[in-house]
Formats: C-alpha cells, sequence, structure tokens
C-alpha cells in the first residue's frame, strides 16, 4: 500500500526515466512503497508521458539516447508548474550542472545512492513543493521499520 500522507487524498505520482531497464527497475522498485510510479526507457517516452499523465514530480537519467534528462525535466517543469524535477547521473559536467541551476532542477544526484538518500530527496522535493511535512514523517516512520 502506498503512503498517503494526512494532506492528500491518493499517493503521489513520480516519473522515473532511465533507459538502463535494471537500474530504472531497481529505483521504481524503492519507490513503490512510498510513491505512485510511472516508468520511462527513454527521454521521448518520458515526454509522452509528462504530456498526458498527471504528476508530482521527475526523476530522470541525464544521459539518455534521443532526448537527455535536462530536456525531460525542462520540458516537465513546463507542463507542470512548480513540481519538482531530480536530475540523476554517474557524470555530471559544470555546464550541465549550470543548465540544471538555469532550469531550477531540484537537485542532481549523483549515481550511485543509497536507498537512503534517494527516499530523503523525494520527502525534501515533496516537503519544498507541496509543504506536506507528513510525507516525511511517514517516510521516515517505514524506513524505521525495515
Amino acid at each position: 500500500m502506498k503512503l498517503v500522507s494526512p494532506a492528500r487524498t491518493g499517493p503521489y505520482r513520480v516519473l522515473v526515466a532511465d533507459d538502463d531497464d535494471a537500474f530504472r527497475e531497481t529505483v521504481c522498485d524503492v519507490c513503490r512503497p512510498f510513491l505512485e510510479v510511472v516508468e520511462a526507457s527513454s527521454g521521448e517516452e518520458a515526454l509522452h508521458v509528462a504530456h498526458r499523465e498527471p504528476l508530482d514530480l521527475a526523476l530522470c537519467d541525464l544521459h539518455m539516447p534521443g532526448r537527455t534528462g535536462l530536456d525531460v525535466l525542462s520540458e516537465f517543469h513546463r507542463l507542470h508548474s512548480g513540481r519538482p524535477g531530480i536530475l540523476m547521473s554517474a557524470h555530471v559536467s559544470a555546464g550541465e550542472r549550470c543548465e540544471a541551476e538555469r532550469l531550477s532542477i531540484y537537485r542532481v544526484l549523483e549515481k550511485p545512492f543509497t536507498r537512503k538518500q534517494l527516499l530523503a530527496t523525494f520527502a525534501e522535493a515533496i516537503l519544498s513543493a507541496f509543504h506536506d511535512a507528513g510525507f516525511i514523517t511517514l517516510v521516515r516512520q517505514r524506513m524505521a521499520g525495515l
């Protein structure tokens, strides 16, 4: 069962986009107890999802064939104003970091990251965007029991 904060009527919805199927599946498995997950295996697919789905936040790999995570998150921000976008990558150049900052990307997560780092980033992003401290409390309680 997904976590539903007292401030919400349903779970937060996250787009997870990464062309590495195994890594994406692992990230989605970590997220599913806490969030409703929508997956995309490419930048193009992520853009399609962002155009048709109601989303609360997005997590995108920087380096994907075709459209990059920066491309996806730029469009995500246009479509879902005020919703946090998180970029992940093993290699981020100074120029890419500057572009992420210019696009108001909530955070750049460097791979590899831990389950705790990922969930803490989501909880902090939800607090920042939705002012929902209850979600952080629920995540901490659920993680303490694991």
